[in-house]
């Protein structure tokens, strides 16, 4: 089965950058059974009604942003979230390089991972001033003597 075409309609939009904030929104709505459309950035849910009316007041007050539009609106549904979700589903099973950051659980001090580690800090100071009105001589020093 189908959806049927989508049809223009008075709807309520909550946009946000921020996922969990959306979360939160969905949850709201879908715990008063108020039917909604989900974007990366945004909500959208039926106007003109008194339970998604109530709710885009409530929402309001809290902070959301919550603007009247007119435009299509399908509401997420069982039958409709194998499709809408096939194209993200395929770009989460695509394989990534591994990418090293905080937290990944590795101990890139104790485990060389096939690369040198090389962290000194030997620089060239020769030939170029430092705004003052002495020479410098920098002498090869290592992080644990005192220059």
């Amino acid at each position: 089965m189908t959806d049927p075409a989508p049809q223009r309609t008075k709807i309520h939009v909550v946009t946000a950058a921020q996922p969990t904030l959306l979360l939160r929104v969905v949850r709201l709505l879908s715990q008063r059974g108020i039917p909604v459309e989900v974007g990366a950035t945004f909500v959208k849910f039926p106007r003109s009604q008194p339970v998604s009316d109530q709710a885009a007041d409530d929402l309001k007050a809290m902070g959301f942003k919550v603007l009247p539009s007119i435009d299509e609106l399908g509401p997420e549904t069982d039958g409709n979230m194998a499709a809408r979700s096939a194209a993200a589903l395929e770009t989460e099973r695509a394989p990534k390089g591994h990418v090293h950051g905080p937290g990944c659980g590795h101990d890139h001090h104790e485990n060389d991972h096939g690369h040198a580690h090389d962290h000194g800090h030997a620089h060239d100071h020769d030939g170029h001033g430092h705004g003052d009105d002495h020479d410098h001589h920098h002498h090869e020093h290592k992080h644990d003597q005192p220059r």
